[in-house]
């Protein structure tokens, strides 16, 4: 894997886990307290999961990247 598409992977990764974050005030305000919690906890579970799958992989190939996303969210807010 080349470093343009490890980067396009990680952006994939983040927009993946801003949309079903998205899904949490959705989720709070349809569902009853406790189907929410469980919704909410399987979505943190999925956003946890595409991350260590993902994330953690392009990472350990190319660790600059890693600097260059955390770089990245501390001047923006999120990744570019």
């Amino acid at each position: 894997m080349d470093k343009e598409l490890a980067r396009h992977i990680v952006r994939a990764t983040f927009r993946s886990s801003a949309g079903l974050e998205e899904l949490l005030p959705l989720v709070r305000h349809h569902c009853g307290e406790e189907e929410a919690r469980t919704y909410a906890l399987a979505i943190a579970s999925a956003i946890a999961d595409i991350h260590r799958e993902l994330t953690t992989r392009v990472f350990s190939t190319f660790p600059e990247l890693e600097a260059e996303v955390e770089r990245s969210i501390q001047k923006y807010g999120r990744i570019l």
